[in-house]
């Protein structure tokens, strides 16, 4: 079984595309092969399809970076060695013989997976679940789409005006400029979907503001909205228990915002948004929000950004140093993440890490 890059597939009921593929080998284990198809799903996010035939193992998975190194106790090792390039295609960016070395963990379902690759330029982490391979079935073929290529007119005209090296500063600093609205307080002030509706203070002069959504939609409509106008520069969005039109957290290196449906209005949605300082040195409750968003709220911070935060502001009295609420082990959703990532990439125009689980 091998997909080539346009086939088009319907795993476990999510429709998407090839877009690439890595092969890859572990030399501590025969060099038995196995496969990982770059998807572009549906609905514009990004997964990882991993395909073992050796050991009838299949899985899908998505980027977790928001792990960031903190393995909870909920994990397992269940696998470690070393991953080998033999060779790929389509929109990844690997070549053969590129290495890196990895360790799979399971929870104690069995279902779940979490995988760090240690590649020469970085670690990656992604989480994921194990399929069938009868959850796997090929629907039909389209042509990719091609990769962004910078004009070559406009290029020559940029070599001819600068030299080459200034050039390439220059692109690399346009590519960087592009991303604007990198903060979400920016871009809610200047959408005029979004309507200001109150502030809460909190200590250390700090603020969260609160804005209401002026159309229909779901938490999950705005969460998209947010992601995209910050061109993807998030560095987790997680989703309450990981169902629809639940409240939804999105971090920045900067902000902490809050997506919710007020408490009696399930037809509106609010949006808080703050500096991460405010986090850190209060526990408010976000307004009008239930009592058990309340203390999601909390427990997600705490849980997602806390720990940063405490490094960032060391010398700041913080309202969570006592805390002995609940914690969440599952930071991140998989596909607010993949779809950040996607965002991100096509705004910068460059291409996404070549990892999608280890094995």
């Amino acid at each position: 079984m091998f997909y080539k890059v346009g086939t088009l597939l319907d795993i476990n009921g999510m429709s998407g595309q090839v877009i690439g593929y890595i092969e890859y080998e572990n030399p501590q284990d025969a060099c038995k092969p196995w496969t990982e198809y770059r998807i572009k799903t549906e609905k514009g996010g990004e997964c990882w399809l991993s395909c073992d035939e050796v050991y009838d193992e299949y899985s899908i998975s998505w980027p977790a970076n928001a792990v960031n190194g903190r393995i909870g106790p909920e994990w397992h090792k269940v696998d470690e060695g070393t991953q080998v390039v033999r060779s790929a295609g389509g929109d990844v960016d690997v070549d053969p013989g590129e290495r890196a070395s990895f360790v799979e963990y399971e929870d104690a379902s069995e279902d779940c997976t979490l995988s760090v690759e240690i590649w020469s330029d970085g670690t990656e982490f992604s989480t994921g679940k194990y399929i069938e391979k009868s959850d796997i079935v090929e629907t039909g073929y389209a042509k990719p789409p091609a990769r962004k290529m910078l004009d070559p007119i406009s290029t020559v005209i940029l070599i001819l005006l600068f030299g080459l090296p200034l050039c390439l500063g220059l692109i690399g600093t346009i590519s960087d400029n592009l991303a604007l609205h990198k903060r979400i307080s920016s871009y809610m002030k200047g959408s005029s979907q979004y309507v200001y509706e109150t502030s809460i203070s909190g200590n250390q002069n700090q603020k969260a503001t609160v804005y209401a959504y002026q159309s229909s939609a779901t938490t999950n409509d705005v969460a998209e909205d947010i992601i995209r106008g910050v061109n993807g520069n998030t560095e987790s969005v997680t989703q309450k228990d990981d169902m629809p039109d639940e409240e939804i957290a999105i971090l920045t290196d900067k902000e902490y915002c809050l997506i919710y449906h007020p408490e009696d209005e399930e037809q509106k949605v609010y949006v808080q948004v703050s500096d991460r300082k405010y986090n850190y040195t209060s526990d408010n409750a976000p307004y009008r929000i239930s009592s058990a968003g309340t203390s999601w709220y909390r427990s997600h911070y705490y849980s997602a950004g806390y720990s940063k935060d405490s490094s960032s502001y060391k010398s700041t009295p913080s309202a969570y140093s006592m805390y002995n609420g609940t914690t969440l082990h599952d930071i991140g959703n998989g596909y607010f993440d993949s779809y950040s990532s996607s965002i991100r990439q096509a705004s910068i125009s460059s291409r996404s890490s070549s990892s999608g689980g280890g094995k």
